[in-house]
């Protein structure tokens, strides 16, 4: 399990290391979302922008940009009564955003794939049997590893911050070699860094 730790950190840190070298930085920004599995297990989710490529064909009334984003994140989400839930994830996506160029408003799409790494935490008191006791442990929970993806819409709201209204979906690979479904509901908006 140690191996597969490690080469996934290390999967992220190139990846992220290449998209700061050769990102635009007008197009950083960081994102802040209620992240509800099947939209009722609570949680929040944020994650920073990286623009990796980037193309723009105008018309007369519209400019419809097209972009390759890296989005690396961090999420947490609560099962009541079970465990605390941290997902470390990177998504790849590719936005669609049409723009009207006569008041720069503008709606986007962003299909993406996603990896991550999860480790849950039972979240009430958990206790095994040793020499006819009960010893409590610590902490106690597992690992997982994650793939799957979706599909973001968004839009202006002001020259600072976008709206965003996303559906996740992704297989969960437990140490147990089972793979498990889960369906995310994402609101939130993303805030701009270098605004024009």
């Amino acid at each position: 399990m140690k191996k597969q730790i490690t080469t996934v950190i290390l999967i992220f840190s190139s990846i992220f290391l290449f998209a700061q070298s050769s990102a635009d930085s007008a197009d950083r920004n960081i994102g802040i979302n209620y992240f509800g599995e099947l939209g009722f297990r609570p949680g929040v989710e944020v994650d920073y922008g990286l623009n990796l490529w980037k193309a723009e064909k105008e018309k007369k009334k519209r400019l419809l940009t097209k972009q390759l984003n890296l989005r690396p994140s961090l999420a947490y989400y609560h099962y009541a009564h079970y465990s605390n839930n941290f997902l470390l994830s990177l998504k790849l996506n590719y936005q669609f955003r049409f723009e009207n160029k006569e008041n720069d408003k503008y709606l986007f799409v962003e299909p993406f794939v996603k990896i991550g790494y999860l480790r849950y935490f039972f979240s009430g008191k958990v206790f095994t049997t040793q020499n006819n006791g009960f010893t409590e442990e610590k902490f106690r929970g597992s690992n997982s590893f994650i793939f799957g993806g979706a599909f973001d819409v968004g839009g202006y709201i002001s020259k600072r911050f976008d709206w965003l209204l996303g559906f996740d979906y992704y297989a969960e690979s437990t140490e147990d070699k089972l793979i498990l479904h889960r369906f995310v509901a994402k609101l939130g908006t993303r805030i701009k860094f270098n605004t024009k």
